[in-house]
Formats: structure tokens, C-alpha cells, sequence
């Protein structure tokens, strides 16, 4: 049995598979030549969810988010300047309230990856 090598080699559309990890939760990865990143995944209801590095620019507006809500933990609240969902970014409430723990965890899964 020939055991599948990652990261995968970029389809036509430059999108890959980074780890075993990631092909099992069907998280794709695409890198640009200025170093960003991006990671693609679905959500259980069928939602698309773009999952990008932040820029050091990008801490601002997670401290601006966090004295909104400093009961907020700055996970969750850094993924929300990463994340969108269907082009959309979404509040922190967002990830904690209205989706269910496999696909917040599948979405920090995407967010770890790049960003820690």
C-alpha cells in the first residue's frame, strides 16, 4: 500500500493538501509568492469558509475587538479577523454561538496552521 506524501502537489488552481490532519477535515491550502497564505474549507451545512495569515497590522484589530468584549478569548477573536464565511466576516459571537464544536474546531484547525 503506497502511503499518500504531504503536503500534496498543488492542483491547477494551486491548492493543496498540507497534512493528512487537513485532507481529512478537506482543508485546502494555497501559498503566494508574497508569503500569504490561505486555507479553504466547508462547513457541515455546505457554508464556504476562507481562513488567511494575519499581518501584524491585523493585531490592532483584534486589541480593538478585545476591549469591545474583554471577556473574550483571543483565539476565537483573532480567528474572527481571519476567517470569513461565504465572504463574510463574521463577529466572535458568531463562532461561539451560532456554530456547532466540530466545525469551530475545523475552523481552528485552518487558523493554527497558519497562524501559530
Amino acid at each position: 500500500m503506497n502511503k499518500e506524501i504531504f503536503p500534496t502537489e498543488p492542483s491547477e488552481d494551486g491548492f493543496f493538501y498540507q497534512s493528512e490532519e487537513e485532507k481529512n477535515s478537506g482543508i485546502l491550502t494555497r501559498k503566494y509568492d508574497n508569503g500569504s497564505e490561505v486555507k479553504h474549507l466547508e462547513l457541515k451545512d455546505g457554508r464556504k469558509a476562507s481562513v488567511r495569515k494575519l499581518k501584524g497590522r491585523d493585531f490592532v484589530e483584534t486589541k480593538k475587538r478585545m476591549q469591545n468584549d474583554p471577556a473574550g478569548d483571543f483565539e476565537t477573536i483573532n480567528m474572527s479577523v481571519a476567517t470569513t464565511i461565504e465572504g463574510k466576516q463574521q463577529p466572535p459571537e458568531f463562532y461561539l454561538d451560532d456554530l456547532f464544536q466540530d466545525d469551530y474546531a475545523k475552523l481552528m484547525i485552518a487558523f493554527s496552521s497558519l497562524n501559530f
